[in-house]
Order: C-alpha cells, then sequence, then structure tokens
C-alpha cells in the first residue's frame, strides 16, 4: 500500500511524492499531511484512522511523510513532536494537531466539502 512511505494517497487517485511546491503547495484540493516516523506506535495508530476520515472527504489528499526520510520538510515545517497532522488549504498551513486527540475532528471541519 505505501511504497517507501514516500506515496500520496489521494481518494481520487494515487501518486508519488515528487515535489513539496507541486504536489502541497500548489495543489488545488485540501491536502493533509501526516508526519510520522515508521516505528511510531501512535502514528501507527493514527494512519487508518486517517484514512478513515479523508475517505469521507473526497476532495482530500492525504500525503503520508516518514520524518527519517524527509528530515529537511520535517525542519521546515516545524515539526517537533509525531505525529503532527498539518493541513493545508491553498497552500496555506490552516491547522495541525499532534499526537492522537480529539482535533483530528476538529481539523476535517475546516476542510471545504465539494
Amino acid at each position: 500500500m505505501y511504497r517507501l512511505n514516500k506515496l500520496i494517497k489521494s481518494f481520487g487517485n494515487i501518486k508519488y511524492f515528487i515535489n513539496w511546491e507541486n504536489d502541497v503547495i500548489n495543489a488545488n484540493q485540501p491536502v493533509l499531511v501526516n508526519f510520522h516516523k515508521t516505528w511510531c506506535p501512535q502514528c501507527k495508530r493514527l494512519a487508518p484512522i486517517l484514512e478513515l476520515k479523508a475517505i469521507a472527504h473526497p476532495n482530500v489528499t492525504l500525503i503520508n511523510m516518514d520524518t527519517d526520510l524527509y528530515e529537511y520538510l520535517t525542519n521546515e515545517n516545524s515539526i517537533e513532536i509525531i505525529p503532527t497532522v498539518i493541513l493545508f488549504l491553498n497552500g496555506r498551513r490552516v491547522g495541525d494537531f499532534t499526537g492522537l486527540h480529539n482535533s483530528l475532528d476538529e481539523l476535517f471541519q475546516q476542510i471545504p466539502i465539494k
């Protein structure tokens, strides 16, 4: 399902993460970026929850970003705690949360439904 932790799972299509500018900043739909580590227990519990929530929002692209593979982007986005999920709309960071808690619902409420 996730090849080399670089797969973008878009619930209209599946493509590979190639470029931060193209896939996140210039995206024409909401983008959720899940910053995680493969060994993190909370990250492993959050991943299927995120997928189920994203399925309910078919206009959302979910990117799973392994922080060990993308240290530059991790630092660029000031990620200090994993998991951290960031919502981007029109290339702007509009919301985020860390860990496992109820903020996931609040984050999804910010996504416009088409």
